[in-house]
C-alpha cells in the first residue's frame, strides 16, 4: 500500500507538468508492543520492614546459643580428686580382708584362728581411715563443684551413699564391736551392719567408675 501511494505521487506531477516532489525519506519511529504492560508499583505493597531486616522473617536466620558458664576450681581440687580415687580403689581389698577374717572369728567363736584375730582389727582401722579421708575430700570437692551443673546429681547421690556407708562402718566398729565380744547376737548384727555398709560403698563407688 505504501509503495503504490509512492508511485502515484510521482506520476501525478509528471502528468500535470510539474516536477515531482521529493520523496519523504524520514524514518518514522516504530513502536514494538509486547502485549504486556508492567504493573504499577504501589507504595502500599512494598514490605519496608523486610527490606530493613526487621521482624521475624526469613532474613532473621541467627540462632540463639546458650551461654556456657565457666566454672573455676582451686589448685588443690585435682589433688584431692586424685587422692579420693586412689583410696577408693583400696576399699575392695580392705573389704575382702575384713570379711574373711571376721567370718573366721564368727565361725570359730570358742577358738578363732590367730591370723584372723590379728588381722581383723588392722583391716577395720584401715577401712575407717580410708573412709575418713575420702569423706573429707569428697565433701570438699562436692562443695567446690556446686556451680558445675554437669554431673551434679550423680555427685550428690554418690556423696550421700558414701556418708551412709561411713556411718554404718562407724557404728559397726565402735559400740557393736564392743558388744560383739561377749554376745552372739550382737556379733552377727555387727557382721550384718558391716556387710550392708560394704554394699552401699560398692554401689556408690560403681556410680562414679562406670557412669561417666
Amino acid at each position: 500500500m505504501h509503495t503504490a501511494l509512492t508511485i502515484i505521487t510521482r506520476l501525478l506531477p509528471a502528468l500535470a507538468g510539474t516536477p515531482p516532489a521529493a520523496a519523504d525519506t524520514t524514518l518514522m519511529p516504530v513502536t514494538v508492543t509486547t502485549g504486556r504492560t508492567p504493573p504499577p508499583v504501589m507504595a502500599s505493597t512494598i514490605d519496608w520492614i523486610a527490606l530493613r531486616g526487621e521482624g521475624s522473617g526469613a532474613l532473621d536466620t541467627a540462632r540463639t546459643r546458650k551461654r556456657i558458664r565457666a566454672v573455676e576450681y582451686s589448685g588443690f581440687y585435682q589433688a584431692r580428686l586424685k587422692l579420693h580415687r586412689v583410696l577408693s580403689y583400696s576399699m575392695i581389698p580392705l573389704f575382702i580382708g575384713s570379711y574373711v577374717t571376721g567370718d573366721q572369728i564368727l565361725k570359730h567363736r570358742s577358738d578363732p584362728p590367730k591370723w584372723a584375730t590379728t588381722l581383723h582389727k588392722p583391716f577395720a582401722y584401715a577401712t575407717g581411715a580410708v573412709f575418713t579421708v575420702n569423706t573429707v575430700t569428697g565433701l570438699w570437692n562436692l562443695w567446690e563443684s556446686r556451680k558445675n551443673q554437669d554431673g551434679q546429681v550423680k555427685r550428690t547421690i554418690h556423696s550421700l551413699l558414701f556418708i551412709a556407708a561411713t556411718a554404718g562402718f562407724t557404728y559397726a566398729g565402735t559400740s557393736l564391736a564392743r558388744d560383739a565380744v561377749n554376745r552372739e547376737d550382737r556379733n552377727r548384727f555387727h557382721r550384718q551392719v558391716a556387710l550392708a555398709s560394704m554394699g552401699v560403698s560398692v554401689v556408690s563407688w560403681g556410680m562414679m567408675v562406670f557412669f561417666k
